[in-house]
């Protein structure tokens, strides 16, 4: 089976918004309490969430902050987080679609930049990092984590990128955390911390398909390259088979925070 084509982030997430649920929040809970331990918050910052989902990074800062902006291209996914933004009464968030690379905001607008999990579906993360850096205030803070392969482990990175690819034809692709490190770096931004973890938490297939609409033929095609992964991806992805024989994994994370000079 060939790699499909891709498709618009936008295309795939409004279709799929309300699958993006708490249980993908929690697979990526460790991530977030990254972010919100290294955010400085002191309730007075003005807070840009790009590439928002679900809103769930948003909905998190929004007690901690003066303000909170959540962005996204897909508006069935604003909904999702102004529906949960109402239920939990906060009152200090606004819902803005847009785009990563092209943010439709004044320089020196924000005091905290923050993107979790989104980034390997930008087509110009280059793009997105300098518009990060032109939209943070000096000494404003950038905050990053997304999925990551290996830096020294090409096959598996390129395996990590396929499936994903098979899986959700919006995937663009994973960077390596050091290429990360370079991207902000070029876009003005000084790295303050960097971490790239094996990932904690467990991820069922089943689910992990479900999540991006992924059936019938494609879906076989991924299980396929899961029991089929070369070694270098077992190991670095923890691929193995449960007690209940499901095919269970986990994806690594780069986590970044930088801040304009």
């Amino acid at each position: 089976m060939t790699q499909p084509e891709r498709i618009d982030p936008r295309e795939q997430f409004n279709r799929q918004a309300a699958h993006y649920d708490r249980q993908w929040n929690d697979w990526n809970q460790e991530s977030l309490n990254w972010i919100l331990d290294r955010a400085g918050f002191t309730g007075s910052e003005r807070v840009l969430d790009v590439a928002t989902g679900g809103g769930f990074t948003a909905l998190a800062c929004a007690p901690r902050a003066a303000e909170v902006t959540a962005l996204d291209v897909a508006t069935a996914m604003l909904e999702q987080g102004r529906r949960r933004a109402e239920e939990l009464g906060l009152a200090n968030m606004r819902f803005v679609e847009g785009a990563a690379e092209s943010l439709s905001f004044p320089d020196e607008s924000f005091d905290v930049v923050t993107c979790r999990i989104a980034p390997h579906h930008f087509h110009d993360v280059a793009a997105f990092a300098r518009e990060s850096r032109r939209v943070l205030r000096g000494g404003g803070r950038f905050l990053l984590a997304d999925s990551t392969v290996p830096d020294q482990d090409p096959t598996a990175g390129r395996w990590q990128n396929e499936v994903e690819l098979l899986r959700d034809p919006s995937h663009h692709r994973n960077l390596t955390p050091n290429e990360w490190r370079a991207v902000v770096e070029a876009a003005g931004l000084n790295v303050l911390a960097m971490e790239s973890t094996g990932g904690g938490i467990t991820i069922p297939i089943t689910d992990w398909l479900r999540k991006s609409g992924c059936t019938g033929e494609r879906a076989e095609e991924v299980r396929r390259r899961f029991a089929e992964a070369p070694p270098e991806a077992v190991h670095h992805f923890q691929i193995h088979t449960d007690a209940q024989g499901e095919t269970v994994f986990t994806w690594q994370r780069v986590l970044l925070l930088a801040v304009r000079g």
